[in-house]
């Protein structure tokens, strides 16, 4: 190799190694991502679809539900707090005529929460280098909870709830922002209700038919285990549209004496 080659060798790499983004810029992409997807979710409404099947212990479906529910995320800031609520409304549900699903999972749609500026402090981060998928080239962000920490997810069991400890990783645009995928397992088992494996893949795309294309949830996977059953559910989240409130006002004629 001639001396001019290593140069521009070494060049190269040098100016690969300027252009990769530090952990600390990773993170800082992660929280405006999850800043940008609160804003752009409490601006819109869309049509959710939950696939809920339970399995035995060889895997066959035991039992399957589909429902269609209109979605709509409601943000609360007041006293510094950052609190989320879901707002899902069954599609076409009589009264007393469809029972409750199999089991009922929310809040994935909300999963980049994790990045948020107000619950980042909670997980430990970790840059896991590179990654390609559909055709394009994404950071790999790890990230763990620290226990003690406020979580941005709980499981509800009766009366109680409990702060789930998530570890997982993100799939990253460090140029954009965007982040294409979320997979989180549990980092600790909640043995006192019987939990014994948790694991959710959230997917993030596009939506072309808003004007600005916002970078919202497509797809929410999650797989939950007990030590006697088994379940798997789907969450499908599209057709998005600006939420509109409109008001009328009307106004009486004064009545003649």
């Amino acid at each position: 190799m001639t001396k001019l080659k290593r140069i521009l060798i070494a060049a190269m790499a040098l100016s690969s190694w300027a252009r990769a983004a530090s952990l600390a810029e990773l993170k800082d992409m992660a929280a405006k991502s999850a800043e940008r997807e609160v804003a752009a979710l409490i601006s819109v409404t869309c049509t959710e679809t939950m696939e809920a099947t339970k399995v035995n212990r060889k895997n066959k479906t035991e039992e399957r539900r589909r429902q269609t529910f209109d979605y709509l995320v409601l943000v609360d800031t007041e006293g510094g707090e950052l609190a989320i609520t879901e707002s899902r409304i069954e599609q076409g549900k009589a009264k007393n005529a469809t029972p409750e699903p199999l089991l009922a999972t929310t809040g994935f749609a909300t999963m980049l929460l994790i990045f948020h500026p107000y619950y980042q402090n909670s997980f430990e981060f970790s840059d896991l280098g590179s990654a390609e998928e559909g055709g394009r080239q994404w950071r790999r962000l790890g990230f763990e909870f620290r226990p003690g920490q406020r979580s941005p997810s709980v499981l509800r069991s009766g009366a109680r709830e409990y702060p789930l400890a998530w570890k997982g990783e993100l799939l990253l645009d460090e140029k954009t922002g965007q982040v294409a995928s979320i997979h989180a397992g549990l980092g600790s088992q909640l043995e006192e209700v019987g939990l014994e494996h948790l694991e959710a893949t959230v997917r993030f795309g596009a939506q072309a038919r808003l004007e600005t294309a916002e970078w919202l949830p497509t797809e929410a996977v999650i797989d939950l285990e007990t030590r006697h059953q088994h379940w798997h559910n789907v969450h499908t989240f599209g057709g998005y549209k600006r939420f509109e409130v409109s008001t009328t006002e009307t106004q009486e004629a004064p009545k003649k004496p």
